[in-house]
């Protein structure tokens, strides 16, 4: 699919190739070389970069704009697996599968531009350089352990204590603003946490009343973190 998508818009920088942990220690011949074979792709809102089960050909930087990692299950309901926003990269772990294809379906919330990274040459580059092997299994590991976290969020915690937990993650991630902002729609966080858009909305409205926080649209004001920690733990009186 992400053939189709390939486009001249501004070619692929080394400042973006070093966003890469595996790219990151590369020489200089083996920059230029992953460069050159890069290429930059747009996708509109609702297009499909990839489907579950394509080829992996690339592994992926987001540049600018929104896209959601997803899986469908055999009646067609569609569960989020991951929300990327730009400068994420993603499908790194197809580089070590025996079968590269990708396992999720990629589709852009927002008009989207990133760039592609040749996975055939890569895994050449790999087999070279095991430091840069090393630094990729840290991302992957990384980031296992925030599914681990997921997960058990989905399987332990009732709807509203995924909201609170959902949010009071965000407010530590972006380094405890007073005010911050949703990084997508409430429906697609809904579709991420696996409740429906009008739970969510509803967990949203009892933070506020329980004096946690402020929501005005997408916009979150953290009047109480105490009350956001208390609730995320269960432990917040109604």
């Amino acid at each position: 699919m992400e053939d189709v998508a390939m486009n001249d818009r501004r070619e692929p920088t080394i400042e973006e190739l070093r966003r890469f942990p595996l790219l990151s220690g590369l020489d200089e011949p083996g920059a230029a070389r992953a460069l050159a074979k890069a290429r930059a792709v747009s996708v509109e809102r609702g297009e499909t970069l990839f489907r579950q089960g394509d080829p992996a050909r690339r592994i992926w930087l987001c540049r600018t704009g929104q896209l959601k990692l997803y899986r469908l299950s055999d009646a067609g309901q569609e569960k989020i697996i991951a929300i990327i926003n730009p400068g994420r990269s993603f499908a790194e772990a197809t580089l070590f599968m025996p079968r590269r294809v990708y396992p999720v379906h990629c589709a852009a919330l927002k008009p989207s531009e990133l760039v592609g990274f040749d996975a055939d040459d890569l895994v050449e580059s790999l087999r070279d350089d095991p430091a840069a092997c090393f630094r990729l299994l840290g991302t992957l590991s990384m980031r296992m352990h925030e599914k681990i976290d997921q997960i058990e969020s989905l399987a332990l915690q009732n709807a509203h204590l995924r909201v609170a937990h959902y949010l009071l993650d965000e407010y530590r991630k972006q380094g405890e603003p007073e005010t911050f902002r949703l990084e997508a729609s409430k429906k697609h966080i809904a579709g991420l946490l696996a409740v429906q858009p009008e739970t969510f909305s509803r967990s949203l409205t009892a933070l506020q009343r329980a004096g946690a926080l402020d929501v005005d649209a997408r916009v979150i004001t953290v009047t109480d973190a105490h009350r956001l920690e208390r609730a995320a733990r269960g432990a917040l009186d109604s």
